[in-house]
C-alpha cells in the first residue's frame, strides 16, 4: 500500500511540474529533488549520470519546442523535463518490483 501511495504522489508531482509557472516554483522543485536525494541516501553522481543518459531526448524536445514556440519557453520545458527525469530516477531507485513484492 505504501508503494501505491508513493506512486500516486510521484505521478501528481511529475504532472504538476509542467503546470507550474516558470519561475521560483521550478527552482523549489529542483531543491526538493536534491533534498529527497540526500534524504534517500542516493548518489548524486548516479543521478547526474542518469540525467545525461536521457539528455539527447531532452535536447531533441528542446529543439522542437524552439521551432514550435520560443527559445524562452523551450528552455523552461527543457528544465522541467530535467526535473521530472530526476524525479523519475529518485522514484525508480527507491521503489523496486522486488521490494514491492516482498512487502505484500
Amino acid at each position: 500500500m505504501k508503494d501505491v501511495l508513493k506512486f500516486i504522489i510521484f505521478i501528481i508531482y511529475a504532472t504538476t511540474i509542467f503546470f507550474l509557472p516558470n519561475h521560483i516554483f521550478i527552482l523549489l522543485c529542483f531543491v526538493l529533488n536534491l533534498f529527497i536525494i540526500m534524504l534517500a541516501g542516493l548518489s548524486f553522481k548516479k543521478a547526474i549520470m542518469n540525467t545525461f543518459k536521457i539528455f539527447p531526448f531532452i535536447l531533441f524536445t528542446f529543439i522542437i519546442n524552439i521551432f514550435l514556440d520560443s527559445l524562452t519557453n523551450a528552455l523552461w520545458v527543457g528544465i522541467k523535463l530535467i526535473i521530472v527525469c530526476n524525479a523519475t530516477f529518485i522514484y525508480s531507485q527507491t521503489t523496486t518490483v522486488a521490494r514491492t513484492r516482498k512487502d505484500n
